[in-house]
């Protein structure tokens, strides 16, 4: 094997690990939310180093919401979204001609 060969697998591997990971935090969120991300993560006996990062990037993606009279920040408070609800939020916004315009 060269070094590049090393280096992808490398990368592989943690992409994988890092999907994995995104998977158990959604399914926690799921299970023991609503709440703070450290809340949350000591419901799921969970370490706060591998749940804050991930649980950022499911909000960056959609998958948490703010609760309502919360804002997006340091210990708001966060829920899961129904990835149902999700992805029909996702085809909606992918369908232009269905978005009303204001005048």
């Amino acid at each position: 094997m060269k070094p590049t060969d090393f280096r992808d697998a490398t990368y592989r591997d943690l992409a994988r690990l890092l999907c994995r990971d995104r998977e158990q935090v959604y399914r926690a969120w799921l299970r023991f939310g609503p709440g703070t991300t450290r809340e949350v993560a000591i419901r799921a006996e969970m370490s706060l180093f591998t749940f804050r990062p991930r649980s950022t990037q499911l909000y960056q993606a959609g998958l948490l919401e703010v609760e309502p009279g919360q804002r997006a920040c340091r210990e708001g408070r966060y829920r899961a979204v129904d990835v149902e609800a999700w992805k029909k939020r996702r085809e909606a916004l992918a369908r232009p001609e269905q978005m009303v315009m204001g005048i």
